[in-house]
């Protein structure tokens, strides 16, 4: 049985998408049989933030009306072939997303639900930023996941840009965990290219690390502050600054 995993936040821009895609595409590529559940009814963003925005596939809207099976509704990703995505654009009743899961579980080691069907997650993870606007919804959203049931609540910072961490503009993610007193999952740090459909080999290294995590074949964080100590890291710190 598939160990299923809900990702969220109450703050638009925290990168949900982008980290259940990375975090799946890492899963799959440690041979982990993956399934991203993208639970946006009106864009299929995982599908494009994962390169098949192109690609013309079965939803779930297509399952609602009974015009095919939860399974054809999963698009295998032609170059990560343990990882499908399974788009809900279209769908009219939230509860579909629920059952297509349970019908197809089975095939696969992990399922990540792209803010969908938290009720049916084994796990929940709140997506969040180092900025105080994001920690302040975060923490309303963790106390909400926790009083709807969830019995294990984690969270994931994304986009930490390690210069700001070395000079206390923002703080660590392990500050972060202890201020909302939940339990860190992952630390990714911020890539500027991902807007322009690329992505960091640091950014892909955090989500292995954080995949490694999820597994238990270890419990490392991703070293954000690396390449920001030392003499190099004080220049490299200054010039951040005047970008």
């Amino acid at each position: 049985m598939a160990e299923k995993i809900y990702f969220g936040s109450l703050k638009g821009g925290t990168g949900v998408t982008t980290v259940c895609v990375g975090l799946g595409l890492a899963l799959a590529d440690s041979g982990e049989r993956t399934l991203i559940v993208d639970g946006d009814v009106t864009a299929a963003c995982a599908m494009t933030v994962a390169g098949l925005g192109d690609y013309q596939v079965y939803t779930l809207a297509d399952y609602e009306k009974g015009a095919c099976r939860a399974k054809q509704a999963a698009f295998t990703h032609p170059k990560a072939q343990n990882l499908s995505i399974m788009p809900a654009t279209g769908i009219k009743d939230l509860s579909v997303i629920k059952s297509a899961v349970k019908e197809i579980e089975g095939l696969y080691d992990y399922v990540l639900l792209d803010k969908a069907a938290a009720e049916s997650c084994d796990l929940a993870v709140a997506v969040t930023e180092p900025y105080i606007p994001s920690l302040k919804s975060a923490g309303a959203f963790t106390a909400a996941l926790s009083d709807g049931g969830a019995k294990d609540v984690r969270i994931i910072v994304n986009k930490l840009n390690g210069g700001q961490v070395a000079a206390g503009e923002v703080l660590s993610a392990q500050q972060i965990s202890k201020l909302l007193r939940v339990p860190l999952l992952a630390q990714i740090p911020e890539d500027c290219t991902l807007p322009a459909g690329r992505w960091k080999q640091s950014t892909v290294a955090a989500f292995k690390v954080a995949a490694n995590t999820l597994t238990g074949k270890k419990c490392d964080m991703y070293d954000v502050l690396k390449g920001y100590s030392g003499f190099n890291g004080f220049i490299k710190r200054k010039l951040r600054e005047r970008i």
